[in-house]
């Protein structure tokens, strides 16, 4: 750089450059040189701080998908370390890329018992090797000017993998001032997009395809890779090109237009199966950056062994034996590949078509859609159709005051009053497992679950992530359970003026637990039932800066929520049935 700066002075330019505008984190004394270099560069960077590690991860995790733009996470040695743990392993797993700047100790104590080292030194645990396992790279810098190579090194694995990328910053490094002219401005890093598939394959997937639909139907199973890739124009192409319909993986629920005819809903446990019955008469299958793991189709692999199948992966191989025999993978950049496949085929529709008029005869008619489904769970409401409001496309009138609430009914009246904008964040559990069921995905707005690691409590720091990078209208669904692991972060909503509304399904109890204990076991005992919470006027105690209230009825929930924003996060408790079985297929099939 032009001037004598230190290394995290370099770090932050370095941040800038990439476009990055939020750090995530908590501070410490082994970061906070970090968190100070930071305030010296001003806008448009800023670190925000959140009440827990695992949170800050969450919120670079939720802003990722929400936008599709990265983030940083910083945090501190020691414990503070140790808690991004989860959230960087959620981040590995659903492929979100992030960069992580964890800070050490002064390397100039390693080995000497240090207060929170993790150097490996002397018999202590070694954090490279740690975070090597969880992020996809894993540096510990260890002089000043190894930050000029690492840190676009570390950049490039986080996109280009993509997951989190850590760099360990002892103290001292950190410090350390860079000499006029011993490290450059820090330039942008290019990631360029990987290679096509050859023509050939394409033109081969065309015709197995065109082939498969001229007999039967071919069935679209769509998964996050296409929202990964900002591929959902794509995949309609497809969809449309083939008269296909769409199942989508529940973490990537919005991937397709649930008012569209041709969505099937969503795959795996938390839908129905008149899903699963359609794309076993498949005649051909197209996985659209989708792997098929277990909660997202993992069961219908059996199905697909002798079915065409084309995977359209942009590189990441589907969940299939590698020597299926009617596997052809599209392996360069999902929305590239989707474009050219719906190309494909139309083009080779299109040749038919003159063909056929040349011949006097009229094209084949599209296979008919089969009859609704007969389903042992119940069956998801009507869907809303895109460009209308939330209330009007449902259907559902207001409810009359005093009618019971139970949690179907509760999401049935957050459906009626989302926006089509929204982005809904959705956690783990009987919550999370109805809520994927049952809502439908705002037309114009994202549906945002974690099922890398599933972590009970995500949906708080992701929802105040998915906020900040939007500006758009927000909303968390979250079991009690979940809101005592990091509902705090609500004090981060508050901290930050974010008018995220956080609806807390309150059935004082870890539901999934107890419902497990009862279907899978003799359930003549609980360790999962709790004493009643008032997690509502408790809220609104503690936190005069959010607007906390407990909804009692149907009613009362409907004008909580047509309430209009006043700058304000907005709590609403509900209680409901901790012995209510959600609509999650294995607890409905044991036996």
């Amino acid at each position: 750089m032009g001037h004598s700066s230190r290394t995290v002075d370099y770090i932050v330019a370095f941040l800038r450059n990439q476009g990055l505008h939020d750090v995530f984190g908590v501070d410490g004394a082994n970061i906070e040189d970090l968190y100070d270099a930071v305030q010296s560069a001003g806008a448009p960077l800023r670190a925000l701080v959140a009440k827990h590690e695992f949170s800050a991860a969450t919120m670079a995790d939720g802003y990722h998908r929400a936008s599709g733009r990265p983030a940083a996470v910083a945090a501190t040695s020691g414990a503070g370390a140790m808690n991004l743990v989860p959230g960087l392993a959620e981040l590995r797993a659903s492929r979100v890329p992030a960069l992580a700047l964890i800070g050490q100790p002064p390397a100039a104590l390693d080995g000497t018992g240090s207060f929170q080292e993790t150097s490996g030194a002397a018999g202590t645990m070694d954090a490279e090797r740690l975070f090597a396992e969880i992020g996809v790279f894993c540096a510990r810098v260890r002089e000043p000017g190894e930050i000029v190579t690492l840190l676009p090194r570390a950049w490039t694995a986080a996109l280009t993998a993509p997951g989190p990328a850590v760099l360990l910053l002892p103290k001292d490094v950190q410090q350390a001032v860079l000499g006029a002219g011993a490290a450059p401005d820090p330039a942008p890093v290019e990631v360029p997009a990987g290679p096509l598939s050859p023509e050939r394959t394409r033109r081969e997937a065309a015709r197995v395809l065109a082939d498969a639909a001229a007999g039967g139907e071919v069935v679209v199973l769509a998964g996050p890779g296409v929202i990964r890739a900002d591929a959902r124009d794509g995949l309609a192409s497809l969809a449309a090109a083939l008269d296909a319909p769409v199942a989508v993986a529940p973490d990537a629920k919005d991937v397709f237009d649930n008012g569209d005819p041709r969505c099937l809903g969503v795959l795996g446990p938390s839908g129905v199966p008149e899903t699963d019955r359609r794309i076993g008469a498949a005649a051909a299958v197209v996985l659209a950056g989708n792997q098929l793991p277990q909660l997202a189709g993992g069961a219908l692999r059996a199905r697909l062994a002798d079915v065409p199948v084309v995977s359209v992966d942009g590189g990441t191989a589907p969940l299939l034996p590698v020597d299926h025999p009617r596997l052809i993978r599209l392996t360069g950049p999902i929305g590239a590949e989707l474009d050219g496949l719906a190309g494909a085929l139309r083009a080779a529709a299109g040749a038919t078509a003159a063909g056929a008029g040349a011949a006097g005869l009229a094209p084949a008619a599209a296979p008919a859609a089969s009859a609704a489904a007969t389903a042992d769970v119940p069956p998801a409401p009507p869907v809303a159709a895109a460009g209308t409001t939330a209330a009007a496309a449902t259907g559902v009138p207001a409810p009359p005051d005093g009618a019971p609430l139970d949690l179907p009914t509760a999401l049935a009246v957050l459906a009626r009053r989302l926006p089509d904008n929204a982005q809904l964040v959705v956690d783990a559990g009987n919550t999370g497992a109805t809520t994927v069921h049952q809502v439908p995905a705002p037309a114009k707005g994202r549906f945002i679950t974690a099922l890398g690691m599933g972590g009970m409590g995500h949906s708080f720091g992701a929802g105040i992530g998915a906020a900040l990078a939007t500006g758009a209208p927000t909303y968390v669904v979250a079991g009690d359970g979940a809101f005592y692991m990091h509902g705090m972060e609500i004090h981060t909503a508050a901290e930050l003026g974010l008018p995220v509304t956080f609806l807390i399904v309150n059935n004082n109890a870890h539901a999934m637990c107890h419902t497990r204990e009862q279907v899978f076991f003799s359930g003549d005992y609980t360790y999962n039932l709790f004493r009643p919470a008032r997690i509502g006027a408790g809220v609104a105690a503690l936190f005069p800066g959010v607007r906390a209230l407990h909804a009692a009825d149907a009613a009362a929930l409907d004008r909580a929520l047509a309430e209009p924003p006043d700058g304000r996060p907005v709590l609403i408790s509900i209680d409901t049935d901790p012995h209510q079985v959600p609509p999650f297929r294995p607890f409905h099939t044991h036996s």
